[in-house]
């Protein structure tokens, strides 16, 4: 029997607020707009249908680069956390539609199987499950990169692979959001991004309960995104 996940409502307006929040300590794009658009066509159609992305302009690059497609992904393991093919498809095709390469198609799968499992799991568990689920399809230097990097210090690097590893980094070595978005701010802003939102997915409620709302930017909008998402991956989990 599958190990439920807890206040799944609370852990996904934590992770929306959570990347919102790395945005904010990034100064600048890290893929929360990604984030948020893609939330909100999965909260309406319930997955991934490509007509509305691309109503949505969900087909065009992210602003955040290339290591912004990771937070696009993230909505799919949200939205259907016990479903692992399903989450991978809906990922993999998402980013495909806005020209992701194959090795940032996989990594962007990665991230939704990790923020699915962070619902349920710590950061170690979830790492080894991540990189199980992916041994057969993923490259071996992808495989490598699922795993805190040595000394809890995050890379520059922009490329998807290492922003995905920095993310993991700063979530491992920190307790609360505040600390992992210290963590992880020696990284580029993607990074600061899906470490918010990994923080959010790992410690609920709680994480952001110390977050202005009103004065975040796009926070009102996160929030109703985020139960909107919340109630679509419940209907979905009852079969409605």
């Amino acid at each position: 029997m599958a190990t439920p996940v807890l206040d799944l409502g609370g852990r996904i307006e934590a992770a929306c607020l959570g990347a919102l929040a790395g945005e904010a300590a990034a100064g600048g794009a890290a893929g929360a707009a990604d984030l948020l658009g893609v939330a909100e066509s999965a909260a309406a159609t319930g997955g991934f249908v490509e007509e509305d992305l691309r109503q949505r302009g969900l087909q065009r690059p992210s602003r955040s680069g290339t290591a912004g497609l990771l937070l696009r992904a993230l909505p799919f393991g949200l939205l259907t956390p016990l479903d692992r093919p399903r989450l991978r498809r809906d990922s993999y095709r998402c980013v495909s539609l806005a020209g992701a390469d194959e090795g940032t198609a996989v990594a962007a799968v990665a991230a939704a199987i990790l923020i699915a499992d962070l619902l349920r799991f710590d950061v170690g568990t979830t790492a080894v499950r991540v990189r199980q689920s992916l041994l057969e399809d993923a490259p071996a230097a992808l495989l490598e990169h699922l795993a805190p990097r040595p000394g809890s210090d995050v890379s520059a690097s922009s490329e998807p692979a290492s922003v995905l590893q920095s993310a993991i980094t700063a979530l491992a070595g920190a307790d609360s959001l505040d600390g992992v978005l210290a963590a992880a701010s020696g990284g580029p802003a993607p990074a600061l991004g899906l470490a918010g939102a990994f923080a959010g997915a790992r410690f609920g409620r709680d994480a952001v309960t110390a977050i202005d709302v009103e004065r975040l930017a796009h926070g009102d909008r996160a929030v109703q995104i985020a139960r909107k998402l919340a109630e679509r991956a419940e209907s979905i989990a009852v079969g409605v």
